[in-house]
């Protein structure tokens, strides 16, 4: 048998100096699946849009065109709501990419938002990671492909620059996987999408040497590609109104579309939406920027202070100057760092690189 190929890496640099912030986030996830649908409630139509959990970014130009399109069925069938304003609740990815899709469409629209800066959607790795929940039910499963594959194709036009107001912000990069991690690519290899993985060795140049599959596959810059949603809200001239929402009635335009993100908890109380806490660590000074372009995605075993083991996970992506993840503390809804989470996911990137 042939032996699988070994390819060198540059591992990144993990000295303190080389170490910026760590950045801590709250994903909105639901249970089996996200939420997309159309509701009539209060005299209100309501469009939602939310519960993606890590993978908002993955479901992106999936999502938001899918309730576009159910909304658009809701006003045929009930025409007093036509050519109505609509309130956006939300400035984050979904939110932003919902307003400038409806703007477009000749609809009168105004977002609404808590927090316009250091979002989750800005916040993001880049990974692109469709795999269906593990509870979620076969026509569930269907949905995360279709969603994943109309994201992907999206993604595929902006890295070809032939996307209509989005230039920028996405790449075809390899990405490395462990031999137990399943990003769920299987229908996109189906469909060409996506070639298939190849058995490789991984040789990081300093006694550190992995085996892994290799995967060509599209990198999200989140910050260039948010950068790109506000500049086409300000040409649009969507305006942003700062203000808290807690329930539905504060709003007194008959359309809303909740894409509020761990938000949509107080508005809806949907028992199925959990928050998980996630720690990243930015990096700095890294040397030969041109050798980091890769994705990184593995699972190792780290010992617990009582001894006992526990799987971890480690992502790298080459945002900014390079940026170390991941945890997923479920259930906690705490924007507070904690530090001993950044301890322990530089000691396992220490370990792993070998740095």
């Amino acid at each position: 048998m042939q032996q699988p190929s070994i390819i060198s890496l540059k591992p990144p640099q993990l000295a303190a100096h080389n170490t910026k912030e760590g950045v801590t986030c709250i994903r909105p996830h639901r249970e089996r699946i996200f939420k997309v649908s159309v509701e009539f409630t209060h005299e209100k139509l309501i469009c939602h849009n939310y519960g993606h959990g890590g993978a908002g970014w993955t479901f992106l130009f999936g999502c938001v065109p899918e309730l576009i399109q159910q909304f658009e069925a809701a006003l045929e069938q009930n025409p007093s709501f036509k050519n109505k304003p609509i309130t956006v609740i939300g400035a984050g990815c979904y939110g932003l990419l919902t307003a400038i899709m409806l703007k477009q469409q000749g609809h009168k629209v105004t977002i609404i938002a808590q927090e316009t800066n250091n979002l989750a959607s800005e916040n993001a790795a880049g990974f692109f990671f469709p795999r269906p929940r593990k509870s979620s039910t076969e026509q569930e499963k269907a949905i995360f492909h279709a969603m994943g594959i109309a994201s992907y194709k999206a993604y595929l036009a902006i890295a070809a620059s032939k996307h209509s107001f989005i230039k920028t912000g996405a790449s075809i990069i390899p990405a490395y996987f462990g031999l137990d991690i399943d990003p769920g690519f299987g229908p996109y290899h189906a469909q060409g999408l996506i070639e298939p993985p190849i058995p490789i060795t991984i040789n990081f140049g300093n006694g550190k040497e992995y085996p892994m599959m290799r995967s060509d596959i599209i990198y999200i810059n989140a910050e260039r590609l948010m950068q790109q949603l506000h500049a086409r809200v300000k040409e649009l001239h969507i305006p942003i109104i700062s203000q808290t929402v807690d329930t539905f009635d504060q709003i007194t335009e008959p359309i809303i579309f909740n894409c509020a993100g761990w938000g949509a908890k107080k508005l809806t109380n949907d028992p199925r939406l959990v928050p998980v806490q996630g720690h990243l660590i930015t990096l700095q000074q890294q040397s030969h920027l041109d050798q980091l372009e890769y994705l990184i995605n593995v699972k190792v075993i780290m010992t617990n202070p009582d001894g006992t083991q526990r799987d971890e996970l480690i992502y790298y992506a080459p945002k900014g100057q390079g940026v170390l993840g991941i945890t997923f503390k479920r259930g906690c809804d705490s924007l507070t760092a904690n530090t001993h989470e950044f301890d322990r996911l530089l000691q396992r990137c220490h370990d792993f690189f070998g740095t």
